[in-house]
């Protein structure tokens, strides 16, 4: 989608909200209700790492024993645990989306398709390349392949080791579609990523090949808004093997991996990441509804309405819980099992927009550029 259409797009969206009758009664966030917290949760340091927010999907990066995030002025910087600094390093260029890791190297892109590889240890560049079109999600890694996703539909993978091209694959996509793209993942021997379209396509890794491409959903409306239907969330496999995606205005579906039959398929919209655990796949619907569907039927084992209209972001997993921040600045913990709130946290008086998290250590960035680094008691 040309910068033309985005706009025009905006420009239409803003216009269907404007001719609402003023009679209507805009529906307000939920108000947060007290409840009796089951875990302590301790807030270890925070820091500021940018003023500006970048265009495209930020990821915070944590392993073992550092951190890694970036900002759109170009400097990638490492913490230790405790809030030390390790390195930092100005790129030179405005960056739109990161970081990919693997393998000991971090990823980063800029919007005119430009690919930074770095050390994670000292932050010194290993190579620089370029692929086509604007990057709003960061390049991930399988170690062998680095595969970037653009918004005009391609998926490119360089080698890890030179940044040296590959192959690329175009999809076709639809005249009007969101500013953002799916983030590819890679399962095995392939690589599965969604499109503006509404496709789910699987491709093996080292040839390009694509397997199959089958859509998660089918577009019903009447007017071209209504028929944007892209998968901007990043899918998941899970161990069993099957694929789940979610589409805005459109569906999840489960879809068998090995020939991209579906499975199942429900009604649901969204733009946030699915989150796959066990028997069990979360989304956040458009209206910020928590839900849980079981893997192999899609019936839906619970929904958690308490954080209607809050913003929620980056569905993540710690521990027994899911983590959920809002647009207020609090992390939630939830429940896997029964979708109860089980605990709750403010860092910022910012939007929620990228939580990360390992097996003792979460941590949050908001808009205003505040990472924060937190753990369970």
């Amino acid at each position: 989608m040309n910068f033309k259409n985005k706009i025009t797009f905006i420009i239409i969206s803003l216009c269907l909200l404007a001719c609402q009758s003023d009679s209507d009664k805009t529906e307000e966030p939920a108000e947060l209700k007290d409840f009796d917290s089951k875990i302590k949760l301790d807030k270890k340091w925070s820091k500021g790492i940018f003023s500006e927010k970048p265009s495209g999907r930020i990821d915070i990066v944590i392993d073992d024993s550092s951190l890694f995030s970036f900002s759109e002025e170009g400097k990638v910087i490492s913490f230790d645990l405790e809030g030390n600094k390790n390195w930092d390093i100005d790129l030179g260029f405005d960056v739109s989306a990161g970081l990919g890791f693997g393998n000991g190297s971090l990823f980063i892109a800029t919007e005119n398709g430009k690919i930074i590889s770095l050390n994670s240890t000292n932050g010194e560049i290993n190579w620089v390349s370029e692929v086509s079109g604007e990057i709003l999600v960061a390049p991930v890694t399988n170690g062998s392949f680095v595969a970037i996703q653009s918004s005009n539909g391609k998926i490119t993978a360089l080698d890890f080791k030179n940044g040296n091209f590959k192959w690329e694959y175009t999809t076709v996509l639809p005249s009007l579609s969101l500013r953002g793209t799916s983030q590819p993942i890679f399962d095995n021997s392939f690589i599965y990523t969604g499109f503006a379209n509404g496709n789910l396509v699987k491709i093996e890794t080292r040839s390009g090949v694509v397997q199959w491409e089958v859509p998660i959903t089918i577009s019903k409306g009447s007017s071209e808004i209504e028929r944007v239907i892209d998968i901007d969330s990043k899918p998941v496999i899970s161990q069993n093997g099957i694929a789940f995606a979610v589409s805005y205005q459109g569906d999840i579906s489960a879809i068998d991996s090995r020939n991209g039959r579906t499975i199942w398929r429900q009604a649901a919209s969204s733009t946030n990441d699915v989150l796959n655990i066990k028997n069990n796949t979360f989304i956040i619907d458009e209206f910020d509804v928590i839900k849980s569907f079981d893997n192999i039927t899609g019936s839906t084992v619970w929904i958690n309405e308490e954080y209607r209209l809050r913003n929620l972001k980056s569905i993540s997993k710690f521990n027994n819980f899911i983590v959920v921040g809002d647009f207020k600045g609090y992390l939630h913990f939830i429940s896997q099992e029964d979708g109860v709130t089980k605990g709750r946290i403010k860092l910022s008086r910012s939007q929620v927009i990228t939580i990360s998290t390992s097996d003792q250590n979460i941590v949050s960035l908001d808009q205003s550029g505040k990472l924060s680094v937190l753990t369970a008691k």
